[in-house]
């Protein structure tokens, strides 16, 4: 979709063709007994540089997240908030046991950092697995433990944190820069905003592709349609069957289980909450209805809780154990929740081993005429793919 809106300022012709009845991809919503549930828990960051430019975040109306998380330690929730957003919890690291005055320093003084110079500047530095640069950077093992491991795992689905420091760099920039937020309508209205800056006619619904080549695409239907470049934006796996020579990536998966309550969470700001115990099979818990109301009926809270890994096991097994362990967090009143929908995600994101591909740089094409977008060429995220879309059209339009 980016690709297709910088080609369209360009007034160059294109076709996108869609394999559902839905623009995209993984960035999808559905309404299930009155609540909006995305594919999985999501986030849009108002950081996010290419974001910004090509979205309407007004017409979004987007509903902000508060600035910190609650960390779940000993059997209690532990705030972590930015203080010039919520004053109140400005001396809370004096009796936390989440880390240590010199933790939260160095949080400060890490943020200031990967916020001087530009993004791509981050993807120049020297490189190494997150864990160790959070150590070589002084933080205790405890903090790393209980809250790194957590926040990193619920941004990049890695709970040994080794994926790459640029990978934390970044994210820690986006979220000290802006905040996470989530359209009032549900995250596809984000790839559904991109679709209508484009010709409506230049989006075929319902279009599988057989075959792929520098020429153009074959479709289901035995129909060909050529162009003067084929750009590929799906899944690694499809993107194997077409290009023999492609090497995927390994990737991780997550299940997202949603449910409706007649509760609220014990502490006033719908914080995210991350399981700092190292325990039990949740990473992280949300309440997207009391971030942005439109997401749950009057009167009833929707909870979205992350689990990741657990491939071999039955959805129904992990659920009862996802279910006793907010028992433990919550009492006896998780047993009137509700379970309405789990989405596992296979192939939710690419592994983000270090070295990693500098986002800023154009990928060549993989044969005469065809290039691959997205993150598999590039980082995970929607910054990424905008960036990568956009960056490709540009290549285009340079060589035509």
């Amino acid at each position: 979709l980016s690709c297709g809106a910088a080609l369209h300022k360009k007034n160059k012709s294109f076709i996108i063709l869609e394999f559902t009845d839905r623009v995209g991809g993984r960035i999808k919503t559905e309404a299930v007994e009155n609540f909006q549930l995305d594919h999985g828990f999501q986030v849009l960051q108002t950081g996010y540089p290419e974001a910004s430019k090509l979205l309407d975040f007004d017409k979004l109306q987007l509903k902000k997240f508060p600035a910190g998380v609650a960390v779940r330690y000993k059997g209690a929730f532990h705030v972590i908030a930015d203080p010039r957003h919520h004053p109140r919890y400005l001396f809370s690291p004096l009796t936390s046991p989440i880390g240590t005055l010199k933790d939260r320093f160095l949080m400060l003084k890490l943020a200031n950092e990967v916020c001087r110079g530009s993004i791509d500047e981050l993807f120049s530095q020297p490189e190494q697995p997150a864990i160790n640069f959070l150590e070589n950077w002084g933080f205790s093992i405890g903090f790393i433990e209980r809250f790194f491991v957590p926040f990193f795992a619920g941004a990049c689905l890695d709970p040994k944190i080794k994926a790459s420091s640029h990978v934390l760099k970044y994210i820690f920039r986006v979220f000290a820069q802006g905040d996470a937020a989530l359209p009032s309508r549900g995250m596809e209205e984000i790839p559904r905003q991109i679709a209508e800056s484009v010709p409506v006619d230049s989006i075929r619904y319902k279009s599988a592709v057989t075959h792929v080549d520098d020429a153009g695409v074959t479709l289901k239907d035995g129909s060909i349609i050529r162009g003067r470049t084929v750009v590929l934006a799906t899944s690694q796996n499809v993107i194997a069957d077409f290009v023999p020579d492609y090497s995927a990536l390994p990737s991780v998966g997550e299940s997202c289980f949603y449910y409706s309550a007649n509760w609220r969470p014990p502490f006033k700001e719908p914080f995210l909450l991350l399981n700092g115990e190292g325990r039990g099979p949740i990473n992280n818990i949300a309440f997207p209805s009391l971030v942005a109301p439109e997401y749950a009926p009057p009167g009833k809270t929707l909870v979205a809780v992350v689990v990741l890994g657990k491939e071999n096991m039955a959805q129904s097994d992990i659920e009862q154990q996802v279910r006793h362990q907010c028992t433990e967090w919550f009492g006896s009143q998780v047993e009137q929740w509700k379970h309405i929908h789990t989405f596992r995600i296979e192939h939710a994101l690419p592994f983000q081993k270090v070295p990693t591909a500098h986002p800023f740089e154009t990928p060549e094409p993989v044969g005469k005429n065809l290039r691959i977008i997205g993150e598999y060429q590039s980082l995970p995220g929607i910054q990424w793919a905008l960036l990568s879309g956009r960056m490709t059209a540009e290549a285009i339009v340079a060589q035509s």
